[in-house]
């Protein structure tokens, strides 16, 4: 359970848009609990009782940071943190009341970004969670140095133009329409684009996108690249293109 009753009270973070946090957990009085503190300190919490429904959430509404439940019934969902992973870029802390360090250890080495054990206090959860978006903050370009960037990135197509909008972060299609990409998605198509016909290898992909080394066992680079070919619609399969022992290429974008 949480409690806020003791110790120094946390204090207001700075004005901001709410944070949006997904709270994938079973336990449906805990989840509750942590979904009225988060909503108590001014962040947007959805919650989550299954791995499917975690993933429709995810899709649905890109979130901001995600508290996962390491055991949602028989699912361990440390093996699928990768399969997360290739969805979004957002904080992944494992929630658990498992101790065992290699456990925790296997999990950092796999993508998540944070241990909370179980009890947590509720003032705990809430630093550990603004801690992390801190993070995530920090690393975007200041903005001024984003006002220096190119408004757009253009590449034609023979059916049309396509739009990589760099500071807006979206993808538009030659009649205006918006790609819905997750932040993983248009990482992995900036960087593929920076070098259009010249592959990429999987090492730099993941350091860049998923922002971890690569492991000759991760298939999140991969199933990232599945999930944009489909979102760039048919032909997505000739546009972003696999090289045997090397990595992807860019081959330019579909028609349409």
């Amino acid at each position: 359970m949480l409690s806020m009753s003791s110790g120094t009270e946390l204090g207001a973070e700075e004005a901001g848009p709410a944070p949006n946090v997904l709270i994938v957990e079973d336990d449906e009085a805990l989840a509750e609990e942590m979904a009225l503190t988060l909503s108590d300190y001014g962040m947007r919490p959805t919650t989550a009782a299954t791995w499917e429904a975690a993933i429709a959430a995810v899709e649905a509404a890109p979130p901001d940071l995600v508290v996962l439940d390491q055991r949602l019934g028989r699912v361990d969902t440390l093996p699928r943190i990768g399969m997360l992973r290739s969805l979004t870029d957002a904080p992944v802390l494992i929630l658990t009341g498992n101790r065992v360090e290699t456990d925790r250890i296997v999990a950092l080495e796999i993508g998540a970004d944070d241990f909370l054990l179980k009890p947590i206090s509720g003032r705990e959860l809430v630093a550990r969670i603004r801690a992390h978006l801190r993070r995530v903050q920090q690393t975007r370009p200041p903005e001024k140095e984003r006002e220096k960037e190119p408004d757009q990135a253009q590449a034609q197509s023979q059916a049309g133009t396509w739009t990589l909008l760099t500071v807006e972060r979206e993808l538009r299609r030659g009649d205006g329409s918006v790609v819905p990409l997750t932040g993983a998605e248009f990482d992995l198509l900036a960087v593929l684009a920076e070098a259009p016909g010249h592959p990429v290898d999987r090492e730099t992909l993941t350091k860049r996108v998923l922002r971890r080394p690569w492991r000759p066992d991760d298939r999140a680079l991969d199933n990232l690249v599945m999930h944009l070919r489909r979102k760039l619609g048919p032909g997505g399969d000739r546009a972003i293109t696999a090289i045997r022992s090397q990595g992807y290429v860019f081959t330019g974008f579909p028609r349409g």
